[in-house]
């Protein structure tokens, strides 16, 4: 699943149908700085974990191999991103991202039925709007505009999700230096974790 525009303008272009996400891990978490509850705050409007934690749940049973980070990467972009689909007359609507899960969870299961909340939604939202702004003429030009724009939002996130990068990108949280990682064969060691793989959607 790609989040920074530039590196999927230039090859690495990702379609609708196999673009959402699933849970590798949740997190409990604490707040934002100044505002209690939230994963991130972008331009003062706070992503709540419960947003994050929603999606997760619900997409979980039919996408695999992303992870939480991931998630908090799309909903922080996601209004700027739709925002720019609309002005450029390829705008997403709340339909098109149902059907979009609709038909994702009928390639996983034939037949089967799911409920999607809004943070889902918000993620299809932008997986539409991603694929549809890639497919216009200019797909350079409105890689740089977007990526103006992300640059240009006041981001702060949760240190527990990730860590901001450049140009406002979202990375894996920083393991605090106090964890002490279990070393094979260690006591602590139970075999209960493994490294997360890296992201591969189950449709496409």
């Amino acid at each position: 699943m790609a989040v920074q525009w530039r590196r999927a303008v230039r090859g690495k272009a990702v379609r609708t149908a196999g673009l959402l996400v699933a849970l590798t891990t949740t997190a409990g978490l604490a707040g934002c700085t100044g505002e209690p509850g939230a994963a991130a705050v972008v331009d003062g409007a706070a992503v709540p974990t419960s947003d994050v934690e929603a999606a997760l749940t619900e997409l979980m049973p039919w996408f695999e191999g992303v992870t939480t980070t991931n998630v908090l990467s799309v909903l922080v972009q996601e209004p700027t991103v739709v925002e720019l689909a609309e002005e450029q007359g390829v705008g997403v609507s709340d339909e098109e991202a149902e059907a979009l899960l609709d038909q994702v969870v009928q390639q996983k299961v034939a037949g089967a039925t799911a409920t999607f909340t809004e943070p889902s939604l918000a993620v299809a939202r932008y997986s539409i709007a991603y694929s549809k702004l890639q497919d216009l003429p200019d797909a350079a030009g409105i890689g740089d505009e977007i990526d103006a724009r992300l640059r240009g939002l006041d981001v702060e996130v949760n240190p527990r999700f990730g860590s901001l990068e450049d140009g406002n990108q979202i990375a894996a949280p920083t393991p605090a230096p106090w964890i002490v990682v279990p070393q094979a064969g260690s006591p602590a060691d139970d075999g209960s974790t493994e490294p997360a793989p890296a992201p591969t959607p189950s449709a496409s």
